[in-house]
């Protein structure tokens, strides 16, 4: 039931209304059905099928499709880390989070924030992170996925007892998967970065634009 969850609020984010955006500014306009390739006609199926019932003309897929073939890949490595690893759902969304705020990506920030709260996540945590703060108050496992990733971002290097810590609490497949996850939330976030695409209206809290994104 946590997965079914879990993969129903990954679709209702996917499936974002798209907003209204004059024809000129679409980088990736729609690609007319007669006009797909067999290989686009595979990701479209793929990508429409029930739980994901994605549109292919909103977010990443939009992007994806003009190369189907990495396309299915991506969506595949979308639902290992989403779904197929052992990680709660509190800490795959807190993950997705710090990629989105790493990114600035507002869009994967908008569609994720409510499955992170959903999942457990403490509210304060996000609200921090969208400001430039470092949460107070987190979670030990939530700590130690939250030191692993910034300091891969901010210091391009990980400290000895942050890594002990994420193979002690984790153990080296867990952290492959967090590493992975972060991973793919920013290939993400570089098709919607390629695509301009605008980022629904919501009730969280904004990402604020900040010197260091993650303070020490």
């Amino acid at each position: 039931m946590k997965h079914l969850l879990n993969i129903a609020l990954f679709a209702g984010a996917c499936a974002l209304p798209q907003l209204a955006v004059a024809q000129d500014t679409v980088r990736y306009p729609e690609i007319r059905p007669e006009h797909l390739s067999p290989a686009q006609k595979q990701f479209v199926d793929n990508a429409k099928a029930p739980p994901r019932n994605a549109n292919v003309n909103t977010g990443p897929y939009q992007v994806y499709l003009r190369s189907p073939e990495f396309g299915l890949r991506a969506v595949a490595l979308s639902d290992y880390v989403r779904w197929g690893t052992s990680l709660e759902p509190r800490v795959i969304e807190l993950a997705i989070l710090i990629a989105a705020r790493q990114w600035s990506s507002s869009y994967i920030w908008h569609a994720h924030y409510p499955a992170a709260i959903k999942g457990g996540l403490d509210p304060r945590i996000p609200a921090a992170m969208a400001a430039g703060r470092r949460p107070q108050d987190m979670r030990a496992d939530e700590a130690i996925v939250y030191d692993l990733l910034t300091q891969i971002y901010r210091d391009k290097s990980v400290a000895d007892a942050t890594f002990n810590a994420a193979v002690a609490r984790y153990g080296e497949k867990g952290v492959t998967d967090i590493i992975g996850l972060a991973s793919y939330y920013g290939i993400t976030a570089m098709a919607l970065i390629a695509a301009k695409a605008p980022t629904a209206p919501g009730d969280e809290p904004k990402l604020q634009p900040v010197a260091q994104v993650f303070p020490k």
